[in-house]
């Protein structure tokens, strides 16, 4: 059945609203604890109220934007403990789809994984941090579309927000040699279609991460 045009153009209304909100508070030009007002928003954005209320619960449910309804809305808080049960689920969701997805590799995936790889490297080498999350991402999700599990790549777009979100706390404090090193095993463990090998390297990886981000 055919869609309506005014709801289709209501969805990419709300993607585009959520997609300008959500880089603003990445990129730090929406502050912890800033207040989210309808009107201010439709006029930055020129959108209307509708797509942006849409957007905003979505924001909310990655914990991104906090609400009481008829009170405020605002830019949440930087949670460090939150961003790390984030992580410490997404290495979850990796490794599972690293598990589960080995069955189905093929020549081609390996390829495009080091190619992600390569790119990670080159990323943290020049200290580009956005560059560097950005891929982060995409390794990380590429297991996950390998894998072919839609349940799992939703479960991680709601979790991988709160990752992006501390990126900028990453530049000049990546350890270039352990990187090498987990990213190296990864592709070997990969090849090896050894997926109890990723997750223990993977669950490695994140407790470091995670020790390395309770010190900032």
């Amino acid at each position: 059945m055919p869609m309506p045009t005014d709801h289709v153009e209501r969805v990419s209304l709300s993607q585009e609203a959520y997609n300008r909100i959500e880089a603003a508070i990445m990129e730090g030009v929406l502050e912890p604890g800033e207040r989210l007002r309808d009107p201010e928003l439709a006029e930055w954005l020129g959108i209307s109220r509708t797509p942006i209320r849409h957007a905003l619960d979505r924001l909310m449910e990655q914990g991104l934007v906090e609400m009481e309804r008829n009170r405020y809305t605002r830019v949440a808080p930087l949670d460090v403990e939150g961003v790390i049960d984030a992580l410490q689920v997404t290495g979850d969701l990796w490794g599972g789809a690293a598990l589960r997805g080995y069955p189905f590799w093929e020549e081609d995936d390996d390829a495009l994984v080091s190619e992600i790889v390569d790119s990670l490297l080159d990323a943290a080498r020049e200290d580009d941090i956005v560059r560097y999350v950005t891929i982060f991402q995409h390794l990380v999700v590429t297991f996950a579309q390998i894998e072919g599990n839609a349940v799992r790549q939703r479960a991680l777009s709601n979790v991988i927000p709160q990752l992006r979100r501390v990126g900028r706390k990453l530049k000049g404090r990546i350890d270039h040699a352990r990187l090498e090193s987990f990213t190296s095993a990864l592709l070997d463990h990969a090849r090896a279609r050894d997926g109890r090998a990723t997750i223990t390297l993977i669950d490695d990886f994140i407790a470091r991460l995670s020790d390395r981000l309770r010190t900032f």
